[in-house]
């Protein structure tokens, strides 16, 4: 009957939480869209509305905070929704919001205007599916898509088929040497002499801190579906020269107050002549040299003897007044900038004339460079910032070569100088088509950034009981090392290459005789594990004393290596003891009750312990009499109650008197374990011991 109350209040209970969970209302996420509006001290970089701390409306979120077209929140709905105030602000209502910011994974929270926002879910209708299948595109990009379409509907999207396999594309633009990335470790590449794990060192690839990009921040930067947003969506925009979108007025706002604002007409003379956009010229030789980190453009310069691509100047002088403001012919040398402005010169001995060489002013640099990209690039099917970094369509050039940046976030940096300036401009409303590839076998979900951190999950050494182990490699994960019979317990302590990584599975461990066998881990800062294995082989016993395995084993007691059992009621302990004894007299033998008090002359129970040293090991068991659940050395009617209370679920019994318990030890313990109890109370059949 208990059973049954159990079941049914257990049936209760699940029906109302399913009832209590489904009147709750769950969060949701959205995409931000149509953010421009309120000027505010906190909006986005060139649009945006007021992120609000408080329900008052009235106090910002700090920080670095921005939205834009594609960025995506958490509803929060448990929280109540706030009206609006001010329509000219916001024309619906304010909801609670949740924003991961990317750029450094921090969490904020706060109210953002509910018009805003949109249901990813609810943008894409079934005739965008349609749109979207029909120009190509795979499901997994189809959300995103609709969420640019509802933001701004001029806008078209054709996919490019690159008939590439993913994996293999990745894999392939992840070769040493042909994507770099600065900052965190856990974005560097670590193969093909990138890194070298027993130094805990990065190679620089170019300048003083390019390094190799690793295959999953290749993934995230090839992958398209990272960068369908306002501010990334550019680098899928045609280069191709268009005066009715790219204007004098773009072009300056590009360029703002950097040195270049003063060429603002040569950019526009450029795109006319080359037939590439003037607003992508313009921030591609922003971002060249508008930092001012290319010094060489302009002055002389002695060549650096470290550099291979002009080995006839090494240590040479350069004249100066050549400008690369494109940094065409850079390469990824020691000195990337001297070799700019040596390609600017016309080659080592200043022959080269292509593409209106030498270029000695700035101008004949803007418009050549351009006349270049246009030849080399654009009209050779690497018509996109995109393109010209990823060659993953060109029939021209090798796929996976002639790409003109090493550096692997330039789409993304180019496309959000392109964005602001047609921001700027009160254009991004325009019709303007975006053709952005597609491959095949691509994983379901956007490829994410890897984890920041170390990556070295290297050891530097292994211990065992403070001796190292000889030949230590940390690249081999695989050692054998022996001890004598009388080492019973390894202490094993390792030490990491790098002191940010951790180490599971160290410490004080027990040997038997023969194979140990333990694992090791090792997890990087960035989370990447390695596994040593480690196999500590103790020797067999040479020295004639019986082992303690050989002494049960001759001793006709039963045991399973943890327990003791086929003892009669009444069994003295000394009985026992002796037993041991007689297979090996300077065997230690001690018995001791629950209490851990010794047992001398004294009946044995269930839960006594026996301890048992020979040859210099000492191994313990547990004693066992079938039917004495109490532990008092008898079996009486207190141990058939235990074992009923058991049966019924009031008073479960465990470990060595679960043991006791299950009389005819069949591993469990029911109605047949209670009346084999009953029959040996009754004296009507022992038990069998």
């Amino acid at each position: 009957m208990k059973r049954t109350y159990k079941y049914i209040f257990m049936l209760i209970f699940v029906i109302s939480s399913f009832l209590f969970i489904n009147n709750v209302e769950a969060d949701y996420e959205a995409i931000v869209v149509n953010p421009s509006g309120s000027k505010c001290e906190l909006y986005s970089k060139a649009t945006g509305k007021c992120f609000y701390r408080n329900e008052n409306v009235n106090s910002y979120v700090s920080g670095v905070v921005w939205f834009d077209t594609g960025d995506k929140v958490t509803v929060v709905e448990n929280k109540k929704t706030v009206a609006t105030k001010n329509t000219s602000y916001c024309k619906d209502y304010y909801v609670y919001v949740k924003y991961v910011f990317p750029q450094n994974n921090n969490t904020y929270y706060g109210y953002f205007c509910n018009d805003a926002l949109v249901n990813p879910n609810t943008a894409l209708t079934e005739e965008l599916k349609i749109e979207f299948k029909n120009a190509g595109f795979p499901s997994s990009y189809w959300k995103s898509l609709a969420v640019m379409k509802s933001a701004h509907p001029n806008w078209s999207f054709e996919a490019i088929d690159t008939n590439l396999d993913w994996n293999y594309a990745v894999n392939a633009e992840s070769s040493v040497g042909l994507s770099f990335i600065q900052g965190d470790q856990g974005y560097r590449s670590t193969l093909g002499g990138s890194y070298n794990y027993y130094t805990d060192t990065f190679t620089v690839m170019e300048g003083s801190d390019w390094y190799a990009a690793n295959k999953e921040t290749v993934a995230h930067y090839m992958d398209p579906r990272n960068f369908l947003n306002d501010m990334y969506i550019f680098q899928f925009e045609s280069l191709q020269s268009d005066p009715n979108v790219q204007t004098l007025d773009g072009v300056k706002g590009i360029l703002g107050d950097n040195f270049l604002k003063d060429y603002a007409n040569d950019f526009m003379n450029a795109a006319t002549q080359s037939g590439v956009s003037s607003v992508y010229l313009s921030a591609l030789a922003l971002q060249e040299v508008g930092g001012g980190s290319v010094a060489v453009n302009g002055q002389g310069f002695t060549y650096s003897t470290y550099n291979k691509k002009y080995p006839s100047l090494k240590g040479q002088w350069i004249n100066g007044g050549f400008y690369n403001v494109y940094n065409i012919g850079a390469g990824t040398d020691s000195s990337p900038a001297q070799n700019s402005v040596v390609y600017a010169m016309g080659g080592a001995d200043g022959t080269e004339t292509s593409f209106d060489r030498p270029w000695d002013s700035i101008p004949k640099a803007i418009i050549g460079g351009a006349k270049f990209i246009g030849d080399k690039y654009v009209e050779k099917g690497q018509y996109s910032s995109y393109l010209k970094k990823f060659n993953v369509v060109s029939t021209y050039w090798d796929l996976f070569s002639h790409q003109y940046q090493t550096a692997i976030i330039a789409p993304s940096s180019e496309s959000k100088k392109v964005f602001k300036s047609y921001y700027n401009m009160g254009i991004l409303d325009s019709s303007f088509v975006f053709s952005i590839p597609v491959y095949d076998n691509m994983p379901k979900n956007a490829c994410a950034l890897p984890n920041q951190g170390n990556p070295n999950n290297y050891l530097n050494s292994i211990k065992i009981n403070n001796t190292s182990i000889d030949g230590f490699d940390g690249g081999k994960t695989e050692y054998t090392y022996h001890v004598s019979y009388d080492v019973k317990v390894a202490d094993i302590t390792a030490s990491t290459v790098n002191s940010n990584a951790t180490i599971k599975n160290t410490g004080k461990k027990d040997l038997v005789v023969g194979d140990n066998k333990f694992e090791i881990e090792v997890i990087a800062q960035n989370g990447a594990k390695k596994t040593y294995n480690l196999n500590i082989v103790r020797n067999k016993n040479t020295s004639g004393e019986p082992t303690v395995d050989e002494i049960v084993s001759n001793s006709g007691v039963k045991s399973d290596g943890t327990y003791f059992s086929g003892f009669e009621i009444d069994t003295n302990s000394q009985t026992l003891v002796d037993k041991i004894k007689s297979l090996n007299p300077d065997a230690v033998v001690k018995i001791t009750d629950v209490n851990g008090s010794v047992k001398t002359n004294k009946s044995l129970a269930t839960g006594d312990k026996i301890s048992i040293t020979s040859a210099g090991e000492e191994k313990s068991y547990s004693i066992i009499i079938r039917g004495d659940t109490s532990g008092n050395g008898k079996i009486d009617a207190l141990d058939l109650l235990r074992v009923q209370k058991h049966i019924l679920d009031v008073n479960d019994l465990s470990g060595v008197y679960f043991k006791a318990g299950d009389a005819n030890n069949d591993g469990k313990i029911n109605p047949l374990d209670l009346l084999i109890i009953q029959k040996h109370i009754l004296g009507v059949s022992g038990i069998k011991q």
